[in-house]
């Protein structure tokens, strides 16, 4: 959707006739959402003190627009199709410029080895972040406070972190060892058959297109107060080209039961053994699944026994 806005009462209209040929022509790949423009004339006058537009038919008129941009993106999604996922090398052999050399990944002292190698800082040294400065040992306090586990996978598929708030490993919902850290995420889904090693490649390969902003899974088999939540992220360089999968996994049932206690609401309908639908995968990270093709999202089975991850 275009929108602009004039000092006086016309400028850039010109400026959007032309920007709307460049976003319609071959290459660039826009979908411009036709017969809708809005461009707010006059702009010194338009806005009380408080920032709003003053006059009720532009108000309006752009709320018009932004429902029927709103609606066209829902009709241009459905038509974009998903690229092809190419075979994730899932061995680190592509290094990035922030890839420590000089130590094996499966290395069981990798996180010691190439801390060292870098001067990486610790303690009480202060970090700038991008908005705040914390201490190393500030960083560390604020990951394991959170209520979720963390891990950490960069774009060259190491695993590189996790917020390690459990002293024994078995208590978590996705199991995970300090040796582990550092390891090619080859070595991590090791003992997985070839056809679950696909679907870890698929969740990685549909991150890493921009398929999907998440994947998102529930594993069932649990008791009945744990609802096993496992959410995958992308994230994104500052030029947003793919950089790495920030895993979340925790517990959803006590959440579930607050907001029901907090509203006064409750369940109904469904089935018990039913899993709700929506990015439903594998554990990328620390984990897998088995699936019978990594063409499709994966249908959730069963937990990884070794990696707290999902089987699909």
């Amino acid at each position: 959707m275009i929108v602009g806005a004039s000092y006086y009462d016309q400028g850039t209209s010109r400026a959007q006739v032309h920007l709307r040929k460049i976003l319609e022509a071959p290459g660039v790949n826009a979908f411009t959402l036709p017969g809708n423009e809005f461009l707010l004339g006059k702009a010194k006058e338009a806005f009380d003190n408080d920032g709003n537009i003053i006059n009720e038919g532009t108000v309006t008129f752009l709320e018009t627009c932004l429902d029927n941009f709103i609606k066209y993106v829902g009709v241009v999604s459905a038509l974009r199709k998903p690229k092809p996922i190419e075979k994730e090398d899932l061995d680190c052999n592509n290094p990035i410029a922030t890839t420590i050399t000089g130590v094996d990944p499966d290395d069981p002292e990798w996180a010691e080895k190439a801390a060292k190698l870098v001067n990486a800082v610790e303690g009480d040294t202060y970090v700038k972040l991008d908005h705040g400065i914390l201490t190393v040992d500030q960083i560390n306090m604020f990951l394991k406070s959170m209520p979720f586990e963390l891990t950490y996978s960069d774009d060259n598929n190491q695993f590189l972190y996790y917020n390690n708030a459990h002293q024994d490993p078995e208590t978590m919902y996705a199991k995970r060892l300090p040796s582990q850290v550092g390891n090619r995420l080859s070595t991590v889904h090791g003992s997985l058959p070839p056809a679950r090693m696909k679907n870890v490649e698929w969740v990685v390969g549909s991150l890493r297109n921009g398929n999907e902003e998440f994947v998102r899974t529930i594993v069932p088999g649990s008791p009945a107060e744990v609802i096993n939540t496992h959410n995958y992220q992308a994230m994104y360089y500052p030029d947003g080209s793919f950089s790495g999968i920030n895993e979340i996994v925790f517990n959803f049932k006590p959440w579930l039961d607050w907001y029901l206690k907090e509203t006064g609401q409750h369940l109904v309908g469904g089935k018990a053994s039913s899993v709700p639908g929506g990015h439903s995968a594998v554990d990328a990270t620390s984990g897998a699944s088995e699936s019978g093709g990594a063409s499709a999202t994966p249908v959730v089975a069963e937990a990884d026994a070794t990696s707290g991850a999902s089987e699909h």
